[in-house]
């Protein structure tokens, strides 16, 4: 595919220290600085890279605690106003205003599952927040006989008092019964439109079902219609979408993904493509297939990165800007827009327009100290 092979503008940089779950290496949450390098980050890039993408070392970081006291915050964003605002997975909004303040949001969610992988958690503000102060969440429900995963948007007090909701955007994403790999990330790009990661929620088929939003990564205006095509759905054949992001000056549209015990991706995305995850083995969830299973889909799009053994489970990503980002080779490309890397981060997360610190009780920022 042609977006594919431009892909050589992109430096993959990983944060130095960080902290992710490792079943290959006793379980638990480890600090991967005591990781060799070579083990934690492979060098090699996926084959759906292009040519010239290389894996190399992000420039030192120092990390600072920005809001605590915190129980499972899953996401966090910036609004205009200088709020950061997070919301914790049960069901709680904080808001840190621009000059200091902390404070609770008050927010109504009906019928809130707070299980295992799901609850509060992706958010995105609206590309006109400035004028209508509209925030879009993802979240998991069972309420008027409907269980499932939804984006709705809500508008937020002058105050930072409460989040009102304004309407649904996305209903009918499914939900599973165990309420694992639910996804729920949200992207907002430069042209109000709205992307959506989702899980697929364990089931065998939901994945490569053209008729499922499960297992996929969607792409719609803020009321909902789909925002390219006839269908809310941008591609299929996913595990656990976790991280979405925009390459600056280039509008592709990057993925972090979850595998199993191996071979956490980054992806990225092509209207309409299929990207091979398929767990059905006669009628039954198997994990022990292959992230990307080519063969059996001669045409699924190859990971542009894969962790290989042992997996990262990558919290999100993000396209960090600036010198300290760059590499000689990574700064090449951009002789006109500045120099751009990209980062994938564990918990606690690297600085950026979203993060997602699911094993921690903190928001984090970093900073470059080069």
């Amino acid at each position: 595919m042609a977006g594919v092979a431009v892909a050589a503008a992109v430096a993959l940089a990983f944060p130095a220290v960080a902290h992710a779950q490792f079943g290959s290496l006793g379980g638990g949450s480890v600090d991967t600085g005591s990781i060799p390098p070579d083990l934690l980050f492979p060098p090699e890039v996926g084959v759906g890279a292009g040519e010239g993408v290389q894996v190399v070392a992000s420039p030192a970081v120092t990390a600072t605690t920005v809001l605590d006291r915190l129980n499972v915050p899953w996401d966090v964003v910036r609004t205009p106003d200088g709020t950061l605002l997070t919301g914790e997975r049960g069901g709680r909004m904080v808001a840190q205003l621009a000059g200091g303040e902390r404070r609770d949001v008050a927010i109504d969610l009906p019928g809130l599952v707070r299980q295992s992988e799901s609850g509060l958690m992706g958010m995105a503000v609206d590309a006109g927040f400035a004028q209508n102060r509209e925030i879009h969440v993802c979240y998991s429900q069972n309420a008027g006989g409907t269980r499932d995963n939804r984006v709705t948007t809500f508008r937020a007090a002058e105050d930072w008092s409460a989040l009102t909701r304004v309407r649904d955007v996305v209903t009918g994403i499914p939900l599973g019964a165990e309420g694992i790999h639910s996804g729920c990330r949200l992207l907002v790009d430069d042209d109000g439109s709205i992307y959506i990661g989702t899980g697929d929620i364990y089931s065998a088929t939901d994945p490569q079902d053209p008729t499922s939003l499960a297992g996929k990564t969607l792409h719609v205006n803020p009321d909902g219609t789909a925002a390219s095509g006839d269908s809310v759905i941008h591609t299929i054949g996913h595990r656990n979408v976790q991280g979405l992001a925009v390459q600056p000056g280039t509008g592709r549209v990057y993925s972090a993904e979850h595998g199993p015990d191996r071979d956490d991706e980054v992806n990225l995305l092509e209207p309409g493509a299929n990207y091979g995850w398929n767990p059905n083995v006669n009628g039954q969830y198997n994990q022990n297939v292959p992230m990307t299973d080519t063969e059996r889909f001669p045409d699924a799009v190859e990971a542009v990165w894969s962790s290989g053994r042992p997996p990262l489970a990558p919290a999100d990503i993000e396209f960090q800007q600036g010198e300290a980002w760059a590499s000689e080779k990574a700064a090449s490309p951009w002789p006109t827009s500045g120099n751009r890397s990209w980062s994938c981060s564990a918990s606690p997360p690297m600085a950026g327009r979203s993060s997602t610190p699911p094993c921690s009780s903190r928001v984090t920022s970093a900073a470059c100290v080069r």
